[in-house]
């Protein structure tokens, strides 16, 4: 089996997820919801008034929608990279758990906020659960006494997002409630052992 074969296999479940993030975006561009809040509401953004009104299903499909291609890709790219890493390290089932948990901890921190300052709109992407992952691939990385080169740009990168995270219409929140998710998990998980 080729090696690209195989690392696809070895990443089914962050490749699953990219692909889900896809279609859900396929959804956006078919029904004309790219960049209107007003439509990604009807599909399933979190309102940014924190009122869910029993459409308890919105904690996860926001994180299946994105603003716009930027958006998309980043959060896309960001998942390849850092949910390989979490899978490779604590295999497909709990790198979904981390990952699913930290979205609803997003979801949870975002509709609090959100409760305590309402705003008109909705938030969507899948960057609380990639923070999640972040937090956890930290984690494991430390459990696993891993190399510091890899601390390191894990570190870059979870400082570069908070700094993004500032900018105006990026949710803090949401990124903030995706660590409070992973990092948990990712103490609880299973590590697999390093067979060198």
């Amino acid at each position: 089996m080729s090696t690209s074969r195989t690392a696809v296999f070895q990443n089914r479940g962050t490749i699953v997820l990219i692909l889900a993030i896809t279609v859900g975006f396929g959804i956006e561009i078919a029904t004309n919801s790219v960049g209107n809040d007003d439509a990604l509401l009807k599909l399933g953004a979190l309102p940014d008034n924190g009122q869910l009104h029993g459409e308890v299903w919105r904690i996860a499909t926001y994180s299946f929608l994105h603003f716009n291609w930027l958006h998309l890709l980043l959060n896309v790219g960001l998942l390849f990279w850092i949910g390989r890493i979490v899978e490779q390290e604590v295999g497909a089932g709990q790198g979904a758990l981390i990952y699913f948990v930290s979205v609803i901890c997003s979801a949870a921190v975002i509709l609090l906020m959100h409760n305590w300052h309402p705003k008109q709109g909705g938030t969507v992407g899948a960057s609380g659960g990639v923070f999640g992952l972040l937090g956890a691939a930290l984690i494991i990385s430390y459990r696993q006494n891993g190399g510091r080169r890899l601390q390191k740009w894990l570190w870059i990168v979870l400082l570069a997002g908070f700094g993004v995270s500032l900018l105006p219409d990026v949710s803090m929140a949401g990124h903030i409630g995706g660590i409070i998710g992973g990092v948990p998990v990712a103490l609880l998980v299973n590590v697999r052992r390093n067979e060198n």
